[in-house]
């Protein structure tokens, strides 16, 4: 994003800032994220240390569900021919990047938002979200903001205060918050917004729970990587009758689950008919709990294949596949790809050419779009070679990507890594001597 000098809000001194006034989902699939978590348009004075939001002119547009809206702060004190030659160059941006057929006429008629309060409501009612959910969304960011700039041995205080605040929505924005920062370069406030977490995870009741929830999932997992994978349904069996409490009981399946078939449960009925008493109670009790517990899992599992393959229909339908992949990029993960490469496999076994070629297409987009740029690219591959002739080649031909930037960047990981116990001193000495290497290349290229 391009840097503006501005006049800080305090102190009035000139300043440079990011500013970004265009938030297109149609250029930008994260531009809402971004707007909406508060982090846009943030600048800090080097001069008087005022750090916070700048006002100025918004434009938002979500071509889906047709929404355009435009925002002139009150504070900037401009008059209505003012706000047009301000606003209209960025509307302009907006439709010129939209290919013909999708300039629709509500891009004619932007809807103006008299409050950044009201623009913020507007984008979230397009997205059923209420007004009270909203509010409530405000208090925890207001609440992550204040933990922030408070001070170690007070952040505990604060969250026993607001302890009701804190809750799953709380610890998602906590991640979303955490993604923008360091999407952003701003390592300071990204390692304060984890100190922020730890603190929540320790002395909020939620966080507690969080905490005692990972314990037992990890617990649960050792103990079936104990049994190693020859292991038999008998000792599956053992360890879910063993299972100290229900979270526990719960990890065991979601991590288990395939493996807990009809000869599993064959297995356990035949131990509730051995069983007397008390105990046999128990296990018939355990049995019902694992066919709910199995039950679920299986139409969530149902539920997100059937979620992927819509998005997947969705991308193939779009006029424009790029764009398409490219927005939902966020929705990526291995389960995607996973559905992905099902649904490529069934329409080769079906013989159906044209949309196999389709899916492949979206599999090539994913990798074009997903694939690291070629610096990142030539960084990878020089501390991934042990050679070093071979990483003097790897020079030679990418000689047009080595740079200050470069040599910077590796210099940057050298100092992290130094400082850091749980990285080999082997990895460490290796990363030192690539930067040498290509700090030496840098100054031979100059010379």
């Amino acid at each position: 994003m391009p840097k503006t000098q501005i006049s800080c809000p305090r102190c009035g001194q000139p300043i440079v800032a990011e500013i970004r006034r265009v938030f297109d989902l149609a250029q930008d699939p994260r531009a809402k994220d971004i707007l909406l978590s508060g982090a846009a348009n943030i600048v800090q004075c080097p001069h008087c240390g005022f750090q916070g939001p700048i006002a100025t002119p918004l434009v938002y547009h979500d071509p889906d569900k047709e929404l355009l809206l435009v925002y002139v702060p009150p504070e900037l004190g401009l008059h209505r021919d003012e706000q047009e030659k301000v606003i209209g160059p960025l509307l302009n941006q907006i439709i010129n990047n939209l290919p013909p057929e999708k300039r629709k006429a509500y891009l004619l008629q932007p809807q103006t938002m008299l409050t950044y309060e009201r623009l913020i409501e507007r984008i979230l009612e397009a997205d059923g979200i209420t007004k009270e959910m909203l509010e409530a969304q405000e208090q925890r960011l207001r609440l992550i903001q204040r933990l922030m700039n408070a001070a170690p041995d007070v952040r505990a205080e604060i969250i026993r205060q607001e302890n009701a605040l804190i809750d799953a929505n709380f610890f998602a924005l906590l991640a979303h918050l955490l993604e923008l920062y360091l999407a952003q370069g701003d390592r300071a406030s990204a390692q304060r917004l984890v100190e922020v977490e730890k603190a929540a995870l320790d002395h909020s009741t939620y966080g507690q729970e969080l905490r005692r929830e990972e314990q037992e999932v990890k617990a649960a997992l050792d103990s079936l990587q104990k049994l190693g994978p020859r292991a038999t349904v008998e000792q599956l069996v053992d360890l879910v009758v063993q299972a100290p409490n229900d979270t526990r009981l719960q990890a065991l399946v979601r991590l288990a689950r395939p493996a807990m078939n009809y000869e599993f449960f064959a297995h356990l009925s035949e131990r509730i008919e051995k069983a007397q008493g008390a105990e046999k109670e128990r296990l018939t009790q355990l049995r019902e709990r694992l066919l709910e517990l199995t039950q679920q899992i299986d139409k969530e599992v149902q539920a997100r294949v059937q979620a992927v393959r819509d998005l997947i229909e969705q991308i193939l339908s779009a006029e424009n596949m790029e764009q398409a992949v490219l927005q939902a990029l966020p929705a990526v993960d291995d389960f995607f790809l996973g559905v992905l490469e099902q649904e490529l496999l069934a329409a080769r076994q079906k013989g159906d050419l044209q949309r196999s070629a389709r899916l492949n297409q979206i599999v090539e987009t994913l990798q074009k779009l997903t694939a690291p740029p070629p610096q990142v690219a030539l960084l990878e591959a020089l501390v991934n070679t042990p050679d070093p002739q071979a990483r003097q080649q790897l020079l030679e031909r990418n000689a047009q990507l080595v740079d200050q930037n470069l040599a910077e960047t590796l210099a940057r990981l050298v100092a992290d890594y130094q400082g850091r116990s749980d990285v080999p001193q082997s990895l460490k000495d290796h990363l030192s001597t690539v930067h040498q290497e290509v700090v030496r290349f840098l100054a031979k290229q100059r010379g």
